[in-house]
């Protein structure tokens, strides 16, 4: 079942599109046409990225407010 939540529909819009352009990559024999391709497929797979990190960022921040409560980023009076 996949979620509803927009982050994870543009996850999967991503990934979709990732998959169709490794596809096109794989059968173009034009070199112009190639480089164009990969180009488009290296910033899919740069947003995806970024989305894994975003989301990894928010889980390590939760994990540390569930362990030391609000007290993790003491004042530096």
């Amino acid at each position: 079942m996949r979620s509803n939540h927009p982050e994870s529909i543009r996850l999967y819009n991503l990934k979709v599109e990732c998959t169709n352009l490794m596809k096109q990559l794989k059968y173009e024999k034009n070199e112009d046409k190639k480089n164009e391709l990969e180009a488009k497929l290296d910033q899919v797979e740069a947003q995806i990225d970024m989305i894994y990190d975003a989301r990894e960022g928010e889980a390590h921040i939760k994990w540390l407010l569930s362990e030391f409560g609000e007290d993790v980023f003491p004042d530096r009076d």
